[in-house]
Protein backbone atom coordinates (compact mmCIF):
# COMPACT_ATOMS: atom_id res chain seq x y z
CA UNK A 1 0.00 0.00 0.00
CA UNK A 2 2.08 2.95 1.36
CA UNK A 3 5.44 2.32 0.32
CA UNK A 4 8.60 3.73 -0.22
CA UNK A 5 8.30 6.03 -2.58
CA UNK A 6 4.65 7.01 -1.75
CA UNK A 7 6.21 7.49 2.40
CA UNK A 8 8.58 9.81 0.96
CA UNK A 9 6.32 11.99 -0.70
CA UNK A 10 4.08 12.60 2.14
CA UNK A 11 7.06 12.98 4.82
CA UNK A 12 8.59 15.34 2.35
CA UNK A 13 5.32 17.51 1.14
CA UNK A 14 3.03 17.34 4.31
CA UNK A 15 0.42 19.77 2.27
CA UNK A 16 -2.30 16.55 1.42
CA UNK A 17 -5.18 18.21 -1.16
CA UNK A 18 -8.45 15.94 0.62
CA UNK A 19 -11.15 15.34 -0.90
CA UNK A 20 -14.28 14.37 -0.04
CA UNK A 21 -18.05 14.62 -0.44
CA UNK A 22 -20.66 17.20 1.29
CA UNK A 23 -23.56 15.66 2.32
CA UNK A 24 -25.79 16.92 -0.77
CA UNK A 25 -23.00 14.92 -3.09
CA UNK A 26 -20.77 17.16 -3.92
CA UNK A 27 -17.36 17.10 -4.23
CA UNK A 28 -14.87 19.30 -2.25
CA UNK A 29 -11.21 19.90 -2.14
CA UNK A 30 -9.72 21.60 0.76
CA UNK A 31 -5.38 21.16 1.68
CA UNK A 32 -4.47 20.15 4.67
CA UNK A 33 -0.84 20.27 6.33
CA UNK A 34 -0.29 17.87 9.57
CA UNK A 35 -0.10 14.36 7.92
CA UNK A 36 1.53 11.48 9.53
CA UNK A 37 2.11 7.88 7.73
CA UNK A 38 0.65 5.51 10.74
CA UNK A 39 1.56 1.95 8.93
CA UNK A 40 1.62 1.32 5.49
CA UNK A 41 -2.31 0.83 5.45
CA UNK A 42 -3.23 4.18 7.70
CA UNK A 43 -3.03 7.59 7.02
CA UNK A 44 -3.71 10.65 9.30
CA UNK A 45 -4.37 14.61 9.64
CA UNK A 46 -4.98 16.66 12.79
CA UNK A 47 -7.72 18.29 13.21
CA UNK A 48 -6.82 21.73 13.63
CA UNK A 49 -9.44 23.97 11.16
CA UNK A 50 -11.27 21.25 9.04
CA UNK A 51 -14.60 20.95 10.43
CA UNK A 52 -16.56 20.64 7.06
CA UNK A 53 -14.06 18.15 6.45
CA UNK A 54 -14.80 15.99 9.23
CA UNK A 55 -18.75 16.78 8.73
CA UNK A 56 -18.65 15.49 5.53
CA UNK A 57 -16.56 12.00 6.49
CA UNK A 58 -18.95 11.47 9.08
CA UNK A 59 -22.00 11.66 6.37
CA UNK A 60 -19.61 10.02 3.58
CA UNK A 61 -16.25 8.40 4.67
CA UNK A 62 -14.95 8.27 1.00
CA UNK A 63 -11.82 10.14 0.86
CA UNK A 64 -8.44 10.70 -1.88
CA UNK A 65 -5.71 12.49 -0.70
CA UNK A 66 -3.12 13.83 -3.12
CA UNK A 67 0.61 15.01 -2.76
CA UNK A 68 2.30 16.71 -5.15
CA UNK A 69 6.03 16.99 -5.24
CA UNK A 70 6.30 19.73 -7.11
CA UNK A 71 9.88 19.75 -7.82
CA UNK A 72 10.56 16.35 -9.08
CA UNK A 73 7.17 16.19 -10.86
CA UNK A 74 5.63 13.11 -9.22
CA UNK A 75 2.62 12.26 -6.61
CA UNK A 76 1.02 9.92 -4.06
CA UNK A 77 -2.85 9.50 -4.89
CA UNK A 78 -4.33 7.71 -1.26
CA UNK A 79 -7.86 6.40 -1.33
CA UNK A 80 -9.55 5.14 1.29
CA UNK A 81 -12.34 5.54 4.06
CA UNK A 82 -11.65 8.49 6.91
CA UNK A 83 -13.39 8.32 10.33
CA UNK A 84 -12.78 10.87 13.15
CA UNK A 85 -10.82 10.52 16.33
CA UNK A 86 -12.05 13.32 18.68
CA UNK A 87 -9.73 15.13 21.17
CA UNK A 88 -11.85 14.71 24.35
CA UNK A 89 -13.91 11.81 23.85
CA UNK A 90 -11.40 9.23 22.44
CA UNK A 91 -8.51 7.06 24.08
CA UNK A 92 -7.43 6.47 20.61
CA UNK A 93 -6.30 10.26 20.12
CA UNK A 94 -3.72 9.62 22.50
CA UNK A 95 -1.94 6.41 21.17
CA UNK A 96 -2.04 8.34 17.46
CA UNK A 97 -0.56 11.50 19.23
CA UNK A 98 3.19 10.23 19.01
CA UNK A 99 3.04 10.33 15.35
CA UNK A 100 2.67 13.90 15.20
CA UNK A 101 5.34 15.12 17.54
CA UNK A 102 7.41 16.74 14.76
CA UNK A 103 3.91 19.43 14.89
CA UNK A 104 4.11 19.51 18.93
CA UNK A 105 3.59 23.21 19.12
CA UNK A 106 0.54 22.65 17.95
CA UNK A 107 -1.27 19.83 19.85
CA UNK A 108 -2.84 22.39 22.15
CA UNK A 109 -5.25 23.21 18.97
CA UNK A 110 -5.67 19.84 17.89
CA UNK A 111 -9.49 19.22 18.26
CA UNK A 112 -8.52 15.19 17.01
CA UNK A 113 -7.48 13.65 14.13
CA UNK A 114 -9.10 11.94 11.07
CA UNK A 115 -7.75 8.70 10.20
CA UNK A 116 -7.65 7.08 6.52
CA UNK A 117 -7.51 2.91 5.98
CA UNK A 118 -5.63 3.31 2.69
CA UNK A 119 -7.63 0.76 0.34
CA UNK A 120 -5.24 2.35 -2.44
CA UNK A 121 -1.95 4.08 -2.80
CA UNK A 122 -0.79 4.86 -6.37
CA UNK A 123 2.57 6.61 -7.71
CA UNK A 124 2.25 8.63 -10.26
CA UNK A 125 4.64 10.44 -12.34
CA UNK A 126 4.86 13.46 -14.71
CA UNK A 127 4.37 12.51 -18.48
CA UNK A 128 8.40 14.37 -18.82
CA UNK A 129 9.55 10.89 -17.42
CA UNK A 130 8.18 8.83 -21.03
CA UNK A 131 10.04 11.35 -22.63
CA UNK A 132 13.58 10.70 -20.69
CA UNK A 133 13.66 12.83 -18.32
CA UNK A 134 15.04 12.60 -14.71
CA UNK A 135 14.41 13.24 -10.84
CA UNK A 136 17.35 15.62 -10.81
CA UNK A 137 16.99 17.53 -14.29
CA UNK A 138 13.13 18.07 -13.19
CA UNK A 139 14.34 19.10 -9.59
CA UNK A 140 16.69 21.52 -10.90
CA UNK A 141 14.23 22.76 -13.36
CA UNK A 142 11.18 23.76 -11.42
CA UNK A 143 13.92 24.88 -8.58
CA UNK A 144 14.83 27.95 -10.89
CA UNK A 145 11.38 28.15 -11.80
CA UNK A 146 10.04 29.01 -8.87
CA UNK A 147 13.19 30.80 -7.46
CA UNK A 148 12.59 33.28 -10.24
CA UNK A 149 9.00 33.26 -9.26
CA UNK A 150 10.24 34.59 -5.57
CA UNK A 151 12.69 36.06 -6.27
CA UNK A 152 10.32 39.15 -8.61
CA UNK A 153 8.15 38.89 -5.98
CA UNK A 154 10.96 40.46 -3.39
CA UNK A 155 11.68 42.98 -5.85
CA UNK A 156 8.12 44.14 -6.10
Amino acid sequence: MIDARIREIIENNTIGFVASITAEGRPTVSPKATFAVIDDRTLAFSNLRSPKTVRNIQHNPAVEVNFIDVFHRTAARITGAARYVPKKVDAEFETLLPAFEKWSTLVDRMHGFVVISVDHAEFVTSPSYDIGATGDELAATWLEHFTGLFSKDMQV
